[in-house]
């Protein structure tokens, strides 16, 4: 998760997004919080693991500011940052699942 991140608050798209949400050190309460947070998720999804217990659709309503640009950009982060974790096999299942989530996003999050 940190890859990603790394990456995305250096990012011109997403990075305004993460910084105004949690600020600029990834080292913050904050940042560690939502970190651990989205490994959990991660966690359920990939292995069903009973460790995440939020709303990642009810999470991201809150953020009118979320654009289909910014859901392309995420996916293509994201798959930059898996590429550069995992063997092919279990990147394209982050991929496939990843692809699902961003859709659902954009179907429940703007008015399109």
């Amino acid at each position: 998760m940190t890859l990603f991140y790394e990456k995305a608050i250096e990012d011109a798209i997403l990075g305004p997004y993460f910084i105004h949400e949690l600020g600029d050190d990834m080292q913050s309460e904050e940042w560690v919080e939502h970190i651990d947070l989205l490994a959990d998720f991660w966690l359920a999804k990939m292995l069903g693991e009973k460790t995440y217990k939020g709303n990642f659709i009810g999470a991201h309503i809150k953020l009118p500011q979320i654009s289909r640009e910014s859901f392309d950009r995420w996916l293509k982060l994201f798959s930059l940052s898996v590429d550069a974790v995992y063997v092919p096999e279990i990147t394209e299942v982050f991929k496939k699942k990843a692809t699902l989530f961003s859709q659902q996003f954009i179907n429940n999050t703007l008015k399109i």
